[in-house]
Parts: structure tokens; sequence; C-alpha cells
């Protein structure tokens, strides 16, 4: 009987684990886990944070679901290392597990900056798990100011939370613009003006200078600049990195992540990766991020590393760089190079941007090859343009009725009706029959959402 082990409990091991079971129904099954809880819709937890979701909604899957597929779990548990020559584990404890095949789906972790006075740490936040975010609830209770530092998606979403739940926010910019990694100036812009609508403080090109700690507990900080600021909850976030320090002298071949080829396999034969840890083969010559997955793409990938463990030859095709997010209830899909790095690329966006609509659409060209998209706002045609970037169409090549939709804001054109899935961001479409009230489930992450006379419009 085979043994397959899972390091991660998160969207990518869980998919594995359903995959693995789908073609194999009598091996045996391992998913260890660093938290103590089953699986969870992590995009969920601003939500949570701010009260507008109970508790309950945030589990993805249930204990039921363990044990109805004959999963052994193992989770509260951390791993140490590895020895792919013993196809052994090791865990905090000392304790060891044996597979046959195995699975690296351990996510990220944020790598948070110290400043002075951070180390005592009262009051000091990040939102990434389950218990950041109950430590959240927990702490904004008593308090009513925030200050966030910070640049990307993870940034974003705790301050909507915190935003949400009450508080007055302070949002310090290291740099001139929001998630540099895939926002030009001109698609930050729009959201920064959203955040300011908002009621959020903006302050660019500002980092912290110290920490005030009163009680044990955040009081304030000064910026650079020299600003004093009030506040009791202060979140320091900084760009997620890949969980791969247990495989330091492992032998398994890492880079900013784990290197994988298209099947998510390693340098060993029975040894896979998936997930925001994984390192996909890239074009050395496009400047896309290694490393860059989110939610529906560790979905994807779990599911092609389960069915390989199982033995068959899947492969992974999509673009190996995309993400999909939302940001104060506005959609955004990044493909490929959507910030160009140097002045070799051509930019394509017709009469974009359209700040006072929320919305910003362009495409990304090398030699008249479309290589990157970014959507704002409206991301409608996003489906489309990631088939052009992974066939690697050229511009003049790409159907004039889909520019036409993309670029023209006065065009009627439309090739989809539907909505993103707040959790794994997939593009949902609505029946042609659908009414408001009718429940559609999300094939990907499985949740359940209701139709409403909005998405009918």
């Amino acid at each position: 009987m085979a043994e397959h082990v899972i390091i991660g409990n998160g969207v990518a091991g869980i998919k594995a684990a359903e995959t693995i079971r789908k073609h194999d129904s009598g091996c045996k099954i391992t998913i260890i886990g660093n938290e103590a809880y089953a699986f969870y819709y992590r995009p969920q937890l601003p939500q949570f944070v701010a009260g507008k979701i109970e508790e309950e909604r945030l589990w993805g899957k249930k204990k039921i679901f363990y044990e109805d597929n004959n999963i052994t779990t193992c989770l509260g548990k951390t791993v140490t290392g590895i020895k792919p020559d013993a196809n052994e584990i090791i865990l905090k404890d000392d304790s060891t597990i044996n597979y046959d095949s195995l699975l690296i789906a351990t996510g990220g972790f944020i790598k948070r900056r110290s400043y002075p006075g951070s180390d005592l740490n009262g009051g000091i936040v990040q939102l990434k798990t389950i218990d950041d975010a109950k430590n959240i609830k927990e702490k904004i209770k008593s308090a009513k100011n925030a200050v966030v530092v910070g640049e990307d998606f993870l940034t974003l979403a705790l301050i909507e939370a915190l935003l949400s739940s009450g508080l007055e926010v302070t949002y310090l910019l290291r740099g001139n613009r929001l998630w540099p990694e895939i926002m030009d100036k001109d698609a930050s812009d729009i959201l920064m003006q959203r955040l300011k609508g908002k009621g959020i403080k903006v302050k660019h090109e500002t980092d912290i200078k110290e920490v005030f700690i009163k009680n044990r507990l955040v009081n304030g900080i000064i910026t650079t600049d020299g600003e004093q600021i009030d506040c009791q909850v202060l979140g320091i976030v900084d760009k997620l990195q890949p969980s791969i320090g247990f495989l330091t002298n492992s032998g398994v071949n890492t880079d900013n992540g784990v290197l994988v080829n298209n099947k998510m396999l390693t340098n060993y034969d029975n040894i896979y990766a998936a997930g925001d840890v994984a390192q996909l083969p890239i074009d050395p010559d496009s400047e896309i991020p290694e490393i860059n997955v989110r939610w529906l793409k560790a979905w994807q990938q779990g599911q092609v590393a389960g069915s390989n463990m199982a033995g068959n030859n899947a492969e992974y095709d999509e673009v190996a760089s995309i993400s999909a997010t939302q940001i104060c209830g506005i959609d955004i899909v990044s493909i490929g190079v959507s910030n160009q790095l140097n002045g070799d690329y051509d930019i394509v966006r017709g009469d974009y941007p359209h700040p006072e609509i929320d919305v910003y659409k362009k495409l990304v060209l090398k030699n008249d090859r479309v290589v990157g998209a970014l959507f704002i706002g409206n991301v409608q045609e996003a489906r489309e343009i990631t088939k052009v970037i992974k066939n690697k169409t050229n511009y003049s090549d790409i159907d004039k009725k889909l520019l036409k939709q993309m670029f023209d804001m006065f065009s009627r054109i439309s090739s989809f009706r539907g909505f993103l899935c707040p959790v794994c961001k997939l593009e949902l479409p609505i029946p042609p029959d659908a009414k408001a009230g009718d429940k559609i489930t999300c094939p990907a992450c499985g949740i359940e959402l209701k139709v409403t006379e909005k998405m009918l419009k």
C-alpha cells in the first residue's frame, strides 16, 4: 500500500489529497499542518475580523472530510527537516514519518522587519492565519486607531479588515505605489483613491522610525519624517516568503522557492511541490516573478501534483505568474508581466485609466507578443487574455472584437456573464436561466454563493 504524505493543509495540499484519493481508494494519505485547524478559507479572514461572517463560514473542510476520505492528520505539528534518501520526514518533537511520495505545500510566511520598540510585540499584528485574525479581533475591542505599513495584497487585506472594524487607519506606504510587483503608478493611483475615499490616511514614501510601547502595548509610532501618530494596533506586513527553511541540507533544489518542473516534480522522483512554495520554470527573458501563485493556481497545482503522486502523468500548463484578488471591492487580475521593469516593452491601454469608475486595463507587449496584462475594476476579458499570453499570441493576431471590448469604454460587446468567486477568484459564469436567490457552488474552492439582482444586470 502506497504511503503519500503532504506537508501543508492549505488549498494545494487539500486538493492534492482529494485527487490522490480519487485515483487510489486504498492508499494511505497523511497531511501534516503546522496549524491545529482543519482547512479554512484564508481569503475570508478580513470579513471574519470585521464581523461580517461567523467563524463557521471560514471552514472549507471539517473533521468529517478527513474521516470520509481516510486521511490521517498531524495538525499542529511542525516539520523541521526531510531525508530524501531515507524517504523520511522529521518533526519538531524528533518523531519521524516515512513516505513513498511527498508533496511540499507549505505556502509562505511573513518575515516581519524589526523597528526600535517592535520587539516587545504588544499590539503588533499581521493577518495571514486564523489565529492572527482572532488576535486582531481581541485587540480591536479596546482600540480606536491603527497604523499599517507594507505594500502588497496582505497589507491591503489587513487595512480593509481594520477599517471595516471601525478603526481609523493610517497607511504608511514605503514606496510611491501599491503592490509594485504588479502595479504601475496609474493602477496604484486608482486603488489609492478608493482607499482615501474610505477615510484611510495614506502617507507615501514613509516608514516607521520607532514604536512607542506603554504597559507592554502599542501606544503610537514616530515616522521617518518625524511625525508622531497615536495607535493601539500596529500592522507590520512584508512580502510573503516561501516556507522552505526546513529544506536546508535536504538536497531538494531551491531558489526563491522549491524548484519544480511542469509536473510539479522536484529533483527527486518522488518529491513534489505546489502552491506558493513552488517555483516553476519560466522564460528567462520574460522578467515574470518566479513565484506569484495565489489561491486558484495553488488549487490547480495541487491537483496536478496529486494526480502524479497517484501514478498519472499530468502537467501544469497555465501561465506561470498570475494573481487575482479583490481590494476594497475592486477586482484585480494580473497576468504575466503586468508591470514592465525596463524600456524593452510596449504598452497598450486604449483610453485608460478611468479613475472615476475604478477601471484600468492594459496589455504588455514584447516584440509584438503579448507577455502580460493588468485588469483593475473590470476583469471580464481576463480569461481570454490569459489564453493569448499562454499561447504566445502576437498583438496583431488578437480578435479585434476582444480588443474593442477591452479598450472601448462605449463597447457593449460581452462574452462573459458572471462574477469572480470572492474566495479563489475563479470566473464563475451565471446560467442563462438564473434568477436572484439561486445558489452557485464554486467548483474550485467549494464555497456556495447566492445570485443577486446586481449579478444579473
